[in-house]
């Protein structure tokens, strides 16, 4: 398939339009990676697509132009673009580093994996298609994040004692300031003295315009509070 200019930019803004969707609603949801990650991977998609499709137009353009030469051609010239793209998720896999509950490192592996499709199209010929590209993974880089930032969604470790009365205030204060709990992880320490300490690890989506700090002193001055602080889930970047 012969692709214009006109044409070819629509399908890679398309293709960063619907991954940007499924990050937003992803990032939305607290997952680790977000609107920069799913566009990068998507738009790469399509970049790779695009040069297979231009690949085998060639191949069957030369045949026809060149007879003699038909049976030696193959359209399978497109099994090492293959090959490119699942080397190089093993070095993007790299980038990714799991921390405590913390993922940093996933826009950086989603970025290496399309830098190596605009590599293909540059070494295949296909300039525009290259230098658009480029252009729409700077803007996705730079200005998505701002245009889009998402930071309603945090995680909150709580250490305290007297489990069913704290729980029970806890369920009260998070409804009164209309907080939605996505999840929530419990675990209980027991001392030697007989007494326990209970770690929930609760991951809230907050109304807007919330102030956590606000937050976290109301609920850091109830008795039974004995540590409270907010854990960076996702670092997309």
């Amino acid at each position: 398939m012969d692709f214009n200019q006109t044409e070819l930019f629509l399908r890679l803004i398309l293709a960063a339009v619907v991954g940007g969707i499924i990050g937003y609603e992803r990032e939305l949801k607290g997952r680790d990676a977000g609107i920069r990650t799913h566009t990068l991977v998507s738009l790469g998609a399509a970049i790779i697509t695009m040069i297979q499709l231009e690949a085998s137009r060639w191949v069957l353009e030369f045949a026809i132009n060149n007879p003699e030469f038909s049976t030696i051609l193959s359209s399978d010239i497109t099994r090492l673009t293959a090959q490119i793209v699942n080397g190089i998720g093993f070095l993007g896999a790299g980038t990714i580093i799991v921390s405590r509950r913390t993922v940093t490192g996933l826009t950086t592996a989603a970025s290496i994996w399309a830098v190596a499709s605009l590599g293909i199209a540059v070494g295949m010929g296909y300039y525009f298609m290259a230098i658009t590209s480029t252009l729409i993974m700077l803007v996705v880089l730079r200005l998505v994040k701002g245009l889009f930032k998402i930071d309603r969604t945090k995680q909150l470790e709580i250490h305290y004692k007297n489990r069913e009365q704290t729980l029970h205030y806890l369920e009260q204060t998070f409804k009164d300031n209309s907080i939605t709990v996505v999840s929530a992880d419990h675990s209980i320490t027991y001392l030697e003295d007989g007494t326990s300490i209970c770690e929930d690890l609760y991951t809230l989506h907050l109304p807007t315009h919330f102030n956590m700090m606000h937050f976290i002193s109301h609920v850091g001055d109830y008795e039974n509070i004995i540590k409270i602080k907010t854990i960076k889930t996702t670092m997309d970047n």
